[in-house]
Formats: C-alpha cells, structure tokens, sequence
C-alpha cells in the first residue's frame, strides 16, 4: 500500500478513521433519539423499548436482506458456524434489550458507559475458552475500567461527597427506578459479552451483514413475542413517535454501512474512534436534556475509554507483525451489533 504523501488530501489520507467516527456519531444519535421516545421528551406519548428495538432492528433487517440478495450471499451463512451465529443472536438479543432499557432510566452516557464494559468481558471469556493465560495488561485494564463505571454511575455516598449538584430532570431521582436502569445495564453487557465472545470466534469467515440479520431477525421475533404478553408494548399511535422511529432505523442502517466500510482499514486509530461514542452521548446528554455533566463523569467516562483503548494500542505496537485478527474482528463486530451495541454494540455494543 502506497504511502500517504503530503499532497494527498486530508479525507482520502484519513477516510477510515472519519468514516467510523461517522458512524459513532450516528450512533450515538440513534440512541439519543431512542431515549427521546421512550422517556417522552417533548412527547405526547411514551414507547416502550422493546418496540423502539423491533422497528429499528426491522428496518435494519429488510436493508441487509436486500444486500445479501443482491450479493447472492447465502442468509443462513456457512453451516458449521450456525451455531456461533445463534448464540452470537441470542447473547445480542439480552445486549440490546438490557441497553435500551437501561436508558429509560440512566442518563446516555451512564448507559453508553456502562455498555462498554462488554469488550472486557469478552477478552476475559476468550481467553478462558482458548486457555491462554489472561494478560496482566488486560486484568489491570478491566479494574480500571470497573474503577471508570463507578465513577460515572456515582453511588449516592460518593456523590454526595464530592457535590451537592442537582440531578438533572431527565434523570430519575427514584432509587428503585435507577437501579432498575443498573440492572438492565449490567444485563446488557452480560449479554454482549456472549455475542461478542461469539463473534471474536467467527471472525470474518463469516459476511457482516449475516451477523447483524441473525440478530435483528431474533429480536424481531423475541420483541413480538413479548407484544402478545405485555400490554404496554404496542406500537405509537402519533405522528411524530413513527417519524422519530423511522430516522432511529435509518440511522442503525446508515451507522451499519459507515462502519463496515471504516473497518476495511488496519490502522489501530480506526478502532480508537469507536470510543468517541462516550464523548458523543456527553454531549447529546448536555444538548438535548440539558444533564449536569461533573467532573466525575467526565473522568469515569475518561477511564474507562483509556483502558480499553491502550491495551489494544499496547498489543499493535508491541506485535506490529503479529496477527492480532480475533482481537481486531470483536472490536469490528462489537458495534455492528448495538444497539447497539454495543455494542454496541456493542457499544462497544
């Protein structure tokens, strides 16, 4: 690969890495807009998670399915990593449904935090499923990253010791409600865990937009499900709900497309703006619902982006030779599946 020289123009020299901060800013809009619907933000009406996810993730679907047609791309994918693909559908399905939930009553960067915990979680299961010795690296990355989401969800006796601020309105000061938010969250990352995991060991045998379809079709079906046994999930029944829905699958298609094409590259600085999504959901959180942002969190959220990050810079520039391939392919697949999240997905998550 030739050389970028001095002429060449800024967007050709550094395509990848905007095209994937692109995507994170896209996703982090999405997500904004999914916290707008569900707590009515300037709303007549309040829409369950589950519903925000199976319209989102529906749309998302029919755009892969007419890619994968068009591509003659098998849907199922190859056989003997059918399974991988299930669990990597089912592990999304409680990623998705824990993250979406926990925004009805964390703030976004609480849960966007949080939600990157997973990649962690994944190195710790990969590792264990290899039976290679965890890194001391990675064991002092993932105390710190849990140190970050500490500082960032702020138990009450530590807040209160810092500042006497007062919680932004967006934000539920019920006790109950905020752990419920907690408990979904931590939910969502035990399940990214599992899809990421999953994902490490399908690497890129298998085409991405296989992946996200296994995943969107099992919330399709798992949110209709829960349609028929919870009354509150049902579809809006105004305008503006329907149209804010719509931009929220538009721009889970747009982030899906901005992403895979940003990860073509190998440069490590492309995988870095994955992490950018904390600096976005800060800032949509101080935008949209005027959140008060301390010196806490913006050091928590600091944090954890630094240990998940630097591990990952350690390993290319100490390994500039070495295939670093089931690492790279989680990283890439952690967002193609948040929603996420996260991560997502993946995010991270």
């Amino acid at each position: 690969m030739e050389k970028p020289t001095r002429q060449t123009p800024f967007y050709t020299q550094h395509r990848a890495e905007l095209l994937v901060l692109s995507s994170q800013i896209a996703a982090a809009l999405l997500h904004a807009l999914a916290r707008v619907v569900e707590v009515g933000s300037g709303l007549k009406e309040r829409v369950h998670p589950f519903t925000v996810l199976q319209i989102r993730l529906f749309i998302t679907v029919l755009g892969c399915t007419a890619y994968l047609w068009r591509a003659r791309i098998d849907f199922l994918g190859p056989t003997g990593l059918r399974p991988l693909l299930a669990l990597r559908a089912a592990g999304g399905v409680f990623g998705a449904c824990g993250f979406y939930l926990s925004i009805s009553y964390l703030s976004l960067s609480e849960a966007t935090v949080l939600n990157f915990i997973a990649p962690l979680g994944a190195i710790m299961l990969t590792t264990y499923w290899e039976g290679r010795t965890f890194a001391f690296l990675d064991l002092i990355a993932c105390i710190t990253a849990l140190a970050g989401v500490v500082l960032v969800l702020q138990p009450i006796p530590i807040y209160k010791a810092v500042a006497q601020a007062e919680i932004s309105s967006s934000i539920s000061t019920d006790p109950y409600a905020h752990l419920k938010g907690v408990v979904s969250g931590i939910t969502g990352v035990a399940g990214g865990i599992v899809a990421f995991s999953a994902m490490n060991r399908l690497g890129k045998n298998v085409q991405p937009a296989v992946t996200i379809n296994y995943f969107g079709v099992s919330i399709c079906i798992v949110t209709t499900a829960f349609s028929t046994i919870m009354p509150e999930v049902v579809w809006p029944t105004r305008i503006e709900s329907w149209c804010l829905l719509a931009i929220i699958g538009i721009l889970g298609l747009v982030m899906e497309y901005l992403l895979t094409a940003g990860l073509g590259s190998d440069d490590p600085r492309v995988t870095i703006m994955i992490y950018s999504q904390v600096l976005w959901a800060l800032f949509l959180d101080w935008a949209i619902w005027r959140s008060h942002v301390n010196v806490l969190t913006v050091l928590g959220s600091m944090v954890v982006v630094a240990s998940l990050a630097v591990p990952y810079l350690f390993r290319e520039s100490s390994h500039p030779k070495e295939d670093m391939f089931s690492t790279r392919s989680g990283m890439d697949d952690i967002e193609e599946g948040q929603d996420e999240a996260h991560a997502n997905y993946i995010s991270l998550e």
